[in-house]
């Protein structure tokens, strides 16, 4: 993105905070090589723990719909998105005064959204899944038809979307959930050969984020068990209940958020340990945060706490899978898996976030799965079942 481009997406949003970027604002920040010099990079890294996350999207799913059984399973990322953006001309000090800039504009945009309210929050969301079928030697997955003594494998990608509303029940009783999918189910192959393969295999079933491409819609509505649908910060499940009630001011927002990431420095739940950098660890959980029903103020305040560090970095305009013009924002994990999300402009919405592998090969986050969630529509409403306005 040139310099131009940048400013113009700037000025879009709100062109006084601008002057909060003087030279002793960017002096004011935390050198960036202080915070690559803090980087523990001998710990196992964190976000091959966190993938946790996703799996915990496929079980909603799958706790609700009855999975027919598939010849694939899921294997590290075999296809690119295509979309890999421009990174903003410059580096060093300009670079990272055009993130500041973009972070803190998108908080003052964030901060003046309107605060809606309603008993059922709507979500419908997009998920991408990159595949493999493994030989049953492997104990991963179902034998594939030999062909001349080799076993014959393909690679493949899936997408499906979902619906689901999280409602408070009258009174404040409890919640109820509803979960409705998969929908718009679609099947793509990196090369005609491997499409050839998965034909010469049956056409088996392949997985989705929530049952397999041979699954019709179903709608499933229950009670409680709301950890499955819990955003996480580092560790800690955060309550459905309490997202609305998270500080909504930075220095609030950011003394929770510390007190969190320390007991994560001394080793979370499931064997998470989180890493040394605060801005980091922030940014690992703000897509989770993002598409739930959190305040403008609490919105804002993310932002703000990402502006101040470099670890996070605007690369540049993109289109998503979904053809939406955004601005992503990236970091990279100590062990190089690469995290990226999306954000619209105009709104300081998200509009996706993707984990993908990266690192050198050998390294853990060489073999981390891709995953990549499209936000296609979120909002209140007031009965279960409701869609809101686009």
């Amino acid at each position: 993105m040139k310099h131009d481009e940048l400013d113009s997406v700037i000025n879009a949003l709100r062109p006084a905070m601008v002057d909060e970027l003087s030279d002793a604002a960017y002096e004011r920040r935390p050198d960036a090589a202080l915070v690559r010099a803090r980087a523990d990079t001998s710990a196992p890294g964190p976000s091959l723990v966190r993938r946790r996350r996703p799996a915990r999207r496929v079980a909603l799913a799958t706790g609700a719909v009855a999975v027919v059984t598939a010849t694939a399973v899921l294997a590290t990322g075999a296809l690119s998105d295509g979309h890999q953006g421009t990174r903003i001309g410059g580096t060093g000090r300009n670079e990272a005064t055009n993130t500041r800039a973009f972070l803190l504009a998108s908080a003052e945009t964030a901060a003046k959204q309107p605060a809606t309210h309603g008993s059922c929050w709507y979500s419908r969301t997009r998920m991408w899944l990159d595949l493999m079928p493994f030989p049953a030697k492997s104990g991963t997955g179902a034998r594939v038809p030999a062909d001349k003594g080799h076993q014959r494998t393909f690679h493949s990608r899936t997408a499906a979307s979902s619906e689901n509303w999280a409602c408070t029940l009258p009174g404040g009783t409890g919640m109820r959930f509803r979960s409705h999918g998969p929908l718009d189910v679609q099947i793509t192959f990196p090369t005609e050969k491997d499409k050839a393969a998965w034909r010469a295999a049956g056409s088996p079933p392949l997985m989705t984020n929530i049952g397999t491409t041979a699954s019709r819609p179903l709608t499933a509505t229950y009670d409680g068990r709301s950890h499955l649908v819990n955003p996480d910060i580092g560790s800690h499940e955060i309550e459905w209940k309490t997202i609305a009630k998270l500080p909504a001011t930075k220095s609030g927002l950011e003394s929770y958020l510390r007190k969190l990431w320390q007991e994560d420095r001394k080793g979370g739940a499931h064997g998470y340990v989180a890493p040394a950098d605060f801005g980091l660890y922030v940014f690992e959980s703000a897509a989770d945060l993002f598409i739930t029903p959190i305040t403008p103020g609490t919105r804002a305040a993310l932002y703000r706490i990402l502006a101040d560090f470099p670890s996070v970095r605007v690369t540049g305009q993109i289109k998503d899978r979904e053809g939406r013009l955004g601005t992503a924002i990236t970091a990279q994990t100590p062990d190089g898996v690469i995290e990226r999300l999306v954000i619209d402009p105009a709104t300081a919405q998200l509009l996706d976030d993707e984990h993908r592998p990266g690192g050198p090969a050998g390294a853990p986050g060489a073999h981390s799965v891709t995953d990549y969630r499209a936000v296609e529509r979120q909002g209140w409403v007031n009965r279960i079942g409701a869609i809101p306005a686009p």
